[in-house]
């Protein structure tokens, strides 16, 4: 996943000993499948990363992407594989008037799928508009956010529910960029906080509270359509893909990255099956 903006992240920060020990489980380098060209594993997946979440934004001449009718476009169907189901045990250790440990599913899996995977094309010089809703909701309930990782598009509000009574402080923050985002704090029940900071450029964004260090999330801002979460059986779509060459990246908080070369036909449906 080759560079403009860095994005990398250091998901152990705040970590509770249940999740590093998870994390040491699966440390193994990722398999490659395919013409996979290139893996990381979950300790140095951030490097590897390195803002090519803001070069789709454009073609490989350099243009920003330009929203225009696609004659005789192709279809991309895909697939991410080698998923089984993964939970991480929290134990608060303040607040506890509030925050009871909890089992939070950081690999949601169906059927050998990979949920919760960020899948996206870079390369891609144009096509239809992004016709992503343009509010989300981000939700602090029970000591922990959800959704874990969502998409948005461009200049979209996010809007930030508190539901715990407590005081919260969530930064917004991509790694590498000077200062967080947005910061958002929080502290009536049922309290909800527009905020449109953290959408501004593309970006895979890490949502975190640094009052309560195993509060996390992540928002994919997303520079054009070719961008999904895979659901718990590892699908995605994308529909209006101009006939040409382009990389597909996929992330996941827990599994690394994979990055595969794929090209697409005008008129056809494009399979790809990408396995962890």
């Amino acid at each position: 996943m080759a560079a403009i903006m860095p994005l990398l992240f250091a998901l152990g920060c705040g970590e509770s000993p249940e999740d590093r020990t998870r994390i040491a489980d699966v440390e193994a380098p990722v398999s490659a499948a395919g013409d996979t060209v290139s893996t990381s594993r979950p300790a140095t997946v951030y490097a590897p990363l390195a803002g090519s979440l803001a070069r789709a934004a454009g073609g490989p001449d350099g243009r920003t992407y330009t929203v225009q009718t696609i004659a005789n476009p192709g279809v991309i169907i895909g697939e991410i594989t080698g998923g089984a189901p993964t939970d991480t045990s929290i134990t608060p250790t303040h607040d506890l008037r509030v925050c009871r440990p909890f089992s939070q599913s950081l690999v949601p899996s169906r059927d050998g799928g990979v949920g919760n995977a960020v899948v996206w094309l870079s390369g891609v010089a144009s096509g239809p508009k992004d016709d992503a809703p343009r509010r989300a909701r981000l939700t602090l309930d029970g000591c922990r956010l959800e959704p874990r990782v969502q998409r948005v598009a461009l200049a979209s509000t996010v809007l930030v529910n508190g539901r715990d009574a407590m005081l919260s402080r969530l930064q917004f923050t991509v790694d590498g960029e000077a200062a967080p985002r947005t910061t958002v704090l929080l502290s009536d029940v049922g309290q909800i906080v527009p905020s449109d900071a953290s959408s501004t450029t593309p970006g895979l964004v890490r949502v975190s509270d640094d009052l309560h260090p195993w509060v996390r999330a992540y928002i994919v801002v997303a520079p054009h359509p070719f961008v999904a979460v895979t659901t718990a059986d590892g699908q995605f779509r994308f529909d209006g893909v101009a006939p040409g060459r382009y990389t597909l990246h996929v992330w996941h908080e827990r599994l690394g990255t994979q990055e595969k070369k794929i090209r697409v036909d005008g008129g056809v449906q494009t399979k790809i099956s990408v396995e962890y």
